[in-house]
């Protein structure tokens, strides 16, 4: 345990010696790189994300939540044996991308309205790009062509589906029976300034890392590119994995066919980037939920993403 514990220190002390030196030598890419990441953040990430974290923080601190679990019980019952809080994070989740669908998770989780085994399994599907994300920014903002963005919507949430489904039977065995709606009537009587200037502070810290982890990830993929290798649609597929926002730039300017783009924008969509798991690790900080478990689903997600995304070219045009 000790040796691997060193092996991994090292190797992040070494990476983080790299990026210094990196900036160090190119100053002026590497605050390009910065300069992208924080623009990306502050445009497109502040804006989309920040009321939905601070609504949810809102709902899920007030008796709210306890109407939204008996509206979506029915249908999550059904289909996923999971309470109907499970539908809030679902919805919000798809609504508002990465990462808000896994802290509203581990927000539940932590109000134990949900325990370990519901929340780990939610988290293989509840976790994912926004449609506003995914029409927006990548199909009319890089693609200018918002008819391929349905497409890709259809794509990406039917191999969510798929992939949910698939680990309802891997989690059946010990996933508690829901017989029942556990609604209360109760109106909360606690909604105050106090509670709403917390759950500022909450949604602020949330955003606030968040930016962080998208203008170093913006850096450590300076970084590669600096890296003198031929050019190809695997190395730029593999140099999209690292920031997802710039990954999809990368893949939209390597000159393939548009059937060949789609289809590795989906699945990048799907995996979501090792910065946005990153981003979904700090989230779930205060949990015991597994992150080694999430980045698994995220890769099979992806796998059926992929097959799924070919299966649908012969539509695009």
């Amino acid at each position: 345990m000790k040796t691997k514990k060193i092996s991994k220190s090292f190797i992040m002390n070494i990476i983080l010696i790299i990026l210094l030196l990196t900036i160090l030598v190119l100053p002026k890419t590497s605050m390009e790189a910065a300069k992208n990441g924080l623009l990306l953040w502050f445009n497109v990430i502040i804006p989309t994300l920040f009321p939905f974290i601070l609504l949810s923080n809102l709902i899920i601190n007030t008796n709210i939540i306890n109407y939204i679990n008996y509206i979506f019980t029915g249908i999550m019952t059904r289909l996923f044996n999971l309470p109907g809080v499970a539908g809030y994070a679902l919805i919000t989740g798809l609504l508002s991308g990465y990462p808000v669908g896994a802290k509203i998770t581990a927000d539940l989780l932590n109000k134990k309205a949900i325990n370990t085994t519901q929340a780990q399994y939610m988290l293989t599907f509840c976790n994912n790009a926004s449609p506003m994300f995914i029409i927006g920014f990548i199909a009319t903002g890089l693609l200018d062509n918002s008819r391929i963005g349905i497409f890709m919507l259809i794509t990406i949430y039917a191999a969510n589906l798929i992939t949910a489904f698939i680990y309802r039977a891997i989690y059946e065995k010990n996933l508690p029976t829901i017989k029942k709606s556990t609604f209360k009537s109760k109106v909360n009587k606690s909604m105050n300034f106090s509670l709403f200037d917390d759950c500022i502070m909450n949604a602020i810290t949330l955003i606030v890392k968040i930016g962080g982890y998208i203008i170093f990830f913006s850096i450590i993929l300076n970084c590669f590119y600096l890296i003198p290798t031929r050019d190809s649609i695997v190395k730029n597929f593999l140099f999209s994995l690292i920031e997802l926002s710039n990954g999809a730039k990368i893949l939209v300017n390597c000159n393939s066919s548009i059937q060949v783009t789609f289809v590795l924008l989906c699945t990048l969509v799907s995996f979501g980037s090792f910065s946005v798991h990153a981003q979904t690790a700090s989230v779930l900080s205060d949990t015991k939920l597994n992150i080694g478990k999430y980045i698994l689903s995220k890769i099979i997600n992806a796998v059926i993403t992929f097959i799924t995304a070919l299966l649908i070219t012969p539509l695009i045009i």
